[in-house]
């Protein structure tokens, strides 16, 4: 499934520990090779079209600094 940045419902992102060298290596990873891995989310109940992310927080911030959002 495809879902677009605007669907993603991060409530929990804030309970993630940053580490900004972490975050560039992830950055050049993603940029070399992809995304290898899933983002994990459920839908949001009672909402159409919004998912709740349960794991991928850390590759969705690095992809959205990476896409100017």
């Amino acid at each position: 499934m495809q879902l677009e940045f605007h669907q993603l419902e991060r409530r929990w992102e804030h309970l993630s520990v940053r580490h900004p060298a972490r975050q560039r290596r992830l950055l050049t990873s993603l940029a070399e090779c992809g995304q290898q891995t899933p983002i994990v989310v459920v839908a949001a109940e009672g909402q159409t079209d919004r998912y709740v992310v349960i794991d991928g927080y850390k590759r969705i911030a690095v992809m959205c600094r990476r896409a100017g959002s």
